[in-house]
């Protein structure tokens, strides 16, 4: 008899890679809400927390204290749930709506700039095929 659920050892060690790899990558894992100073606050695995004013956020903002009061982390560490208002929130959205439009914008183009994808591979092929980027001409 044979058991077709068994992996492999190499693809328990590939799993096991991958997991470590995920837990390196800092997530949520509290939350706190401050009624009196209307503030919220968000804690991460690397010791980072963010603390913002509940009041600079459009839909926050319309909520009562109450509603706000024990926000719960979701399990995967990346949103935020308000049980009381039934509000739900992925956690970059909530950080993002914090930060100045034009710093978030800049830190969004240097992270979708790094992706790599099927497209603008084949576009570096095609450029590269008619000769590449030009050269940077000398400043005389």
């Amino acid at each position: 008899m044979t058991n077709d659920n068994l992996i492999s050892e190499a693809e328990y060690q590939a799993a096991l890679a991958r997991g470590k790899e995920a837990l390196a990558i800092p997530y949520a894992v509290h939350a706190h809400f401050d009624a009196v100073h209307k503030m919220l606050s968000i804690g991460y695995t690397n010791g980072l927390s963010i603390t913002f004013d509940v009041r600079q956020n459009s839909i926050l903002a319309s909520h009562a204290d109450a509603d706000l009061c024990e926000p719960y982390v979701t399990p995967g560490g990346d949103g935020l749930l308000f049980d009381r208002a039934s509000l739900s929130f992925a956690l970059p959205s909530v950080v993002a709506a914090a930060l100045p439009a034009d710093l978030a914008r800049r830190k969004v183009a240097a992270v979708l700039g790094t992706v790599r994808s099927d497209k603008k591979a084949e576009s570096s092929r095609a450029n590269g095929a008619k000769g590449g980027r030009p050269r940077k001409s000398a400043v005389v």
